[in-house]
């Protein structure tokens, strides 16, 4: 093969695929990234077997062909020579030569004979979502997804289809979080599990504005088509857990607090225990006010907020990571904490129902 083509353009192509690559470099074919030049049309791919990204930009096509490149040393060195235009020269298969003004670098490369193929997916199954919506509801849940390797089942984010709603949900078995938008749904009636790594790099792909962006599912793959840029990745095999059945429907006590003045009473309570593995908040819930209260070796804290309340009152405690996590991607000025015993789990609310999070408590004494 042999190409000319804008060094922004093949940069920005880089700086995506390469995001499928391995996290662990041990493979030196799939640490690579392979080029196709065909027709007008140079396309940048790569995979780790589990993910796939690839690429499609403008080029002058002088001789057609692909090549298999070594991707971070292609991607950090396209990086800088963004603003010129570029030779890529792959007749010699074993080696890619760059030439750009009166410079040149040459890359030993392999044989795209040995590279993955991209698995197409059908199109007869998907949803359609608006993009910035599809971003939000995993920028309120992925921060959930477990990392213990025990639980496979947890180590993405499900999408529950039910009709026109999408449920995204993500739990690490302590914290459960749920976030909801409108779809059109074009015959996907089951839970996917997307892979952490896959759906963040496909939440990073998408523009948030007010287009669409549909997602293809079949029974072991999802396909995201972006104009120019495909994304294509394995979903996770093992049955989510049942989440519906986790969740309360009543609660004996509720407290509406102003989101922004709890976020940072909780913030400087936890600074006391920040330093240690297991620091608990705990609250006093009575008589319109919720008591923070954090303690350590180093000394102890108390806040007070002002809360409103319907029900009984209630003394809990609980791991301030998880509520610091939630608090951080809520956009909403008011939030209900819901309980029941001290024992059971509280699941935090907003006006809107778009979204809540059940958080586990933790044993508090006195």
């Amino acid at each position: 093969m042999k190409v000319l083509c804008q060094g922004n353009e093949l940069s920005d192509a880089l700086s995506k695929v390469v995001k499928a690559l391995p996290v662990k470099r041990n493979n030196p074919i799939l640490d690579s990234v392979k080029l196709t030049a065909m027709g007008d049309t140079l396309t940048v791919f790569a995979t780790d077997l589990e993910l796939a990204i690839e690429k499609k930009i403008n080029a002058q096509v002088l001789i057609e062909g692909e090549i298999v490149v070594p991707g971070k040393l292609f991607a950090d060195y396209a990086k800088k020579i963004e603003s010129e235009q570029i030779e890529l020269d792959g007749t010699v298969t074993t080696k890619l030569t760059i030439k750009y003004l009166d410079s040149e670098l040459q890359i030993n490369c392999m044989s795209a004979d040995e590279y993955p193929v991209f698995n197409e997916v059908s199109t007869e199954n998907s949803i359609i979502i608006l993009k910035k919506e599809f971003k939000d509801i995993i920028s309120k849940v992925i921060f959930d997804v477990a990392s213990d390797d025990g639980r496979p089942n947890l180590r993405g984010v499900c999408l529950n289809v039910r009709g026109d709603i999408v449920e995204a949900v993500a739990s690490d078995g302590y914290r459960l979080a749920i976030a909801n938008a409108q779809v059109k749904n074009n015959g996907v009636t089951n839970k996917i599990i997307i892979p952490t790594k896959s759906i963040s790099e496909l939440s990073k792909l998408i523009d948030d504005d007010d287009e669409t962006v549909t997602i293809y599912v079949e029974k072991n793959y999802v396909m995201v088509d972006l104009f120019h840029t495909k994304l294509v990745t394995r979903l996770i095999s093992e049955d989510f857990l049942s989440y519906e059945k986790i969740i309360p429907s009543s609660f004996g006590t509720v407290a509406t607090i102003d989101k922004k003045i709890f976020e940072s009473a909780v913030e400087r309570v936890s600074l006391i225990n920040r330093i240690g593995k297991n620091g608990t908040v705990k609250m006093d819930i009575k008589e319109g006010s919720m008591l923070l209260n954090a303690k350590s070796d180093d000394g102890e804290i108390n806040e007070k907020v002002v809360i409103g309340l319907n029900g009984k009152d209630l003394m809990i405690g609980f791991n301030p990571k998880y509520i610091m996590d939630c608090m951080k991607v809520i956009d909403e000025p008011f939030i209900t904490f819901n309980f029941n015993t001290s024992t059971s789990p509280a699941v935090i609310k907003g006006e809107s129902g778009r979204w809540e999070y059940l958080i586990l408590p933790l044993r508090v004494i006195g």
